[in-house]
């Protein structure tokens, strides 16, 4: 398995590293863009900050609903006296991000490509999940070439849907217990059946 965090600017997996290079160029204005918020949301119950490295994302789900429109505007006036920073908005959460030619798709693509070469010639199975307005990039790059699956009421560009994250996590337990060491994918052709 491999993983992709900060909408792909950071991944990570067996034999599978790599964080890109312009937003790490960036990391202090991300550092600042922290700082300039962390003073302004004394105001904002319910408001905090995931500081991810190369990114920061502003929780605003516990905000009074009266309140959040004036968030946004403190958002918005921090992305605009901030260079080189931009924001993408998702469930109840702004992230600040570094601005730099990368997305879900391209770094699902990165992905694909480097266990084509690293799994040659063992079959592969891309499957991308995804439950916020950023993935359908990924699921646009990833159409025809591996299971995408909308988490959520909407299927948006995904191949398939499901509802909850807990019937994802499902389907990883399954898929786990089929290619794993006691699995019959995991026994190879030993007289295992499945």
């Amino acid at each position: 398995m491999v993983y992709g965090g900060c909408h792909g600017l950071e991944i990570q997996g067996p034999g599978v590293r790599f964080r890109h290079p312009e937003a790490r160029a960036r990391s202090a204005r991300v550092r600042a863009a922290v700082r300039a918020l962390a003073r302004q949301l004394h105001g904002f119950p319910g408001a905090f900050l995931e500081r991810k490295g190369l990114s920061v994302s502003l929780h605003y789900r516990r905000v009074p609903r009266h309140l959040r429109q004036e968030l946004s505007g403190v958002a918005a006036r921090l992305e605009r006296h901030a260079p080189g920073l931009t924001t993408l908005p998702g469930k109840h959460v702004i992230e600040f991000m570094p601005v730099v030619n990368w997305n879900k798709g391209r770094a699902a693509r990165w992905i694909a490509k480097r266990l084509a070469l690293a799994l040659r010639p063992r079959p592969r199975v891309i499957l991308y999940a995804g439950d916020d307005a950023t993935d359908e990039a990924a699921f646009r790059a990833l159409k025809g070439r591996g299971l995408t699956i909308r988490v959520g009421a909407e299927r948006g560009g995904a191949e398939y849907a499901v509802r909850h994250v807990r019937a994802i996590h499902a389907l990883l337990r399954r898929i786990a217990r089929v290619i794993g060491p006691g699995g019959p994918e995991g026994r190879g052709n030993r007289g295992g059946g499945g």
